[in-house]
């Protein structure tokens, strides 16, 4: 899906850094409902919390032992279970899968030796790993399609799949030509799996299973999403033997607390759950699209969007314009996430579409306006 090309991947390219520049500004994240209490104070401690990708029915926490706080981590029955959930054993597991990404610059930085390190990665979709490579001195371009990727050459590519917040979906013959020509050129592919666990099927893991995974591939994967344990921060990545030690040594000897091990491990087991939560989000995006979408398209002035299993993101005309309609939706309750030109929004909970329906409806008759486009008009 086309989200606009505002310059050309040549063009896109930032200058090159010899060394890590550690002091850049950090981008910003969904999720940010503490920040915005803080900002207008009372007024959002009630907003429904639409912001981050995460699954609004997450996977239930049970009460466990006070003596996992006190023992120092062992991830082996973690890993036993992984292994079964994912189909092959984790290579390592870090403090969420923004852990792995910001391991993989320094293990890759000097291993291939090029003197021109340049990391393709996403125009649209998970700043934190563009901002990872910059920090440790990589040269950063940007694709809009990924068949683009095979028309140059690069030290490492990173794909997200499927892509937050575009929803973009790789083929598997595309990941296919793609690790050929990583492959080709001695170089890596960085797959970021962080939603597929609500599109199983999709998974480069199930591609590869049996086999060897080779040098030039790291895929991650999480359980902040689908199962909706972002606090928990635990991720996964799946490479060749050859990275395993260096990167637990870059990982470090307990980089996931003893509760967080116990309770993904359970989350892993839980299969009856994990069949439920695939037929519920079914359930709720149906609910979505007949009750909610008619209503954000008049609001959006937009019915550009796309449907993804844990979230829908509408692109708008300008950046200007996406920001004040964000600032309409605090008006009645409802934080969303605010990209340049985008706006997305979480899936909500079956018991949360009501409220949500109702913010809406509240929204609308403010304005006054029943047609599309009033709303720009409004803000113009």
């Amino acid at each position: 899906m086309s989200v606009g090309v505002k310059s050309s991947v040549a063009d896109s390219a930032s200058n090159i850094v010899n060394g890590p520049n550690l002091e850049s500004t950090p981008p910003k994240h969904g999720g940010d409902l503490a920040y915005w209490q803080r900002k207008v104070g009372s007024l959002a401690l009630n907003w429904l919390d639409l912001s981050s990708a995460c699954n609004r029915e997450p996977w239930p926490i049970p009460a466990i032992a006070p003596s996992l706080w006190m023992d120092l981590p062992d991830q082996a029955d973690l890993l036993d279970e992984a292994e079964c959930y994912f189909g092959r054993r984790p290579n390592a597991i870090g403090a969420g899968s923004q852990h792995i990404i910001e391991s993989l610059p320094p293990l890759l930085r000097d291993h291939k030796g090029f003197i021109r390190q340049r990391v393709f990665v996403p125009r649209i979709g998970y700043q934190e790993h563009a901002f990872a490579w910059q920090k440790w001195g990589f040269e950063i371009a940007y694709y809009d399609a990924l068949e683009e990727l095979l028309e140059h050459k690069w030290s490492v590519a990173v794909v997200i799949q499927p892509n937050n917040p575009t929803g973009e979906i790789a083929s598997a013959m595309t990941l296919s030509r793609l690790m050929t020509h990583a492959e080709q050129q001695g170089t890596s592919l960085v797959v970021d799996e962080a939603f597929i666990d609500a599109c199983p099927e999709l998974s480069l893991l199930n591609h590869q299973r049996g086999l060897d995974l080779s040098e030039s591939l790291f895929v991650m994967r999480s359980v902040g999403k689908f199962f909706g344990l972002a606090g928990a921060r635990v991720g996964f990545v799946f490479c060749a033997k050859k990275w395993q030690v260096m990167l637990r040594n870059l990982l470090g000897p307990w980089p996931v607390a003893t509760p967080s091990l116990h309770l993904v491990r359970l989350a892993f087991a839980d299969k009856a759950w994990q069949f439920q939560a695939l037929q519920g989000l079914k359930v709720r995006q149906a609910a979505f699209v007949e009750r909610v979408i008619p209503k954000f398209n008049t609001i959006f002035d937009s019915q550009d969007y796309v449907l993804s299993p844990l979230f829908i993101t509408w692109f708008l005309d300008s950046d200007e314009y996406a920001a004040q309609v964000f600032e309409m939706l605090h008006q009645v309750g409802v934080h969303t996430r605010l990209g340049d030109g985008w706006i997305r929004v979480a899936l909500p909970a079956l018991d949360e579409m009501d409220a949500l329906n109702s913010a809406l409806i509240r929204l609308l008759k403010t304005a006054g306006g029943q047609t599309q486009g009033f709303f720009r008009g409004q803000l113009a």
